[in-house]
């Protein structure tokens, strides 16, 4: 029987791999589960009290001011919105883009510790009385995490090892899940270097994308 050469066969390895994981990378994920309008409503308030944390570590002797979310925006009104927030706060030395985001100047404008501390605590109301709709779209519920570790594992790690980069070791599904509204959160394009230019990189992202289809949906 004829065999093919070592290098035409691990060509062919290569091949069918690379085929095996872009049609693993459209497919569908299994039937999951999103969150809820309460469960989504319930991490975005998990965000603020994380929020509100490194503001009372900063501040000790810190109120934390009795605001709840009044409306969740998007679109070209964000800006308008939190500035006249702001305003109502007495917040000085920040400024408001035309896309919502939020400058602080830490310098001549304000100077006193009460000051600074008013300003934090202005653009903590503002934030919480008016969360950025993308930001409240953005979570995922625990089936949907399920299901983004399975595409880590199943197609992201393989697809970055095969464009010849070293790769760190995933946690488990249940860490991942866990873990994942933090700073340990995964991803395994944290441990990739682009320091040494590799054949491919330049198009990486397009050859193995960071998140599913999916989850931009």
């Amino acid at each position: 029987m004829h065999r093919l050469p070592a290098s035409a066969r691990k060509l062919a390895v290569a091949i069918a791999v690379c085929v095996a994981l872009t049609v693993s990378s459209c497919a569908s994920p299994p039937a999951v589960v999103p969150l809820t309008t309460a469960q989504r409503t319930e991490r975005l308030q998990q965000g603020f009290d994380r929020y509100w944390r490194t503001i009372a570590d900063r501040y000790p002797g810190a109120v934390r001011p009795e605001v709840s979310i009044l409306q969740i925006q998007e679109g070209g009104n964000l800006a308008a919105v939190l500035r006249a927030c702001l305003r109502r706060q007495g917040a000085t030395g920040v400024s408001v883009s035309a896309d919502g985001t939020i400058g602080v100047d830490r310098s001549a404008t304000v100077l006193t510790t009460a000051q600074l501390e008013n300003q934090d605590i202005a653009l903590f109301t503002c934030t919480v009385e008016y969360p950025r709709r993308d930001l409240y779209d953005s979570f995922l519920s625990d089936s949907q995490l399920g299901a983004l570790w399975d595409y880590y594992v199943g197609f992201l790690q393989p697809c970055l090892s095969l464009s010849g980069h070293a790769v760190s070791d995933a946690p488990t599904r249940a860490r991942f899940i866990s873990t994942f509204y933090t700073a340990k959160r995964w991803n395994p394009y944290l441990g990739v270097s682009f320091v040494t230019a590799r054949p491919g990189d330049r198009d990486i992202l397009q050859r193995c994308p960071s998140s599913p289809g999916w989850i931009r949906n």
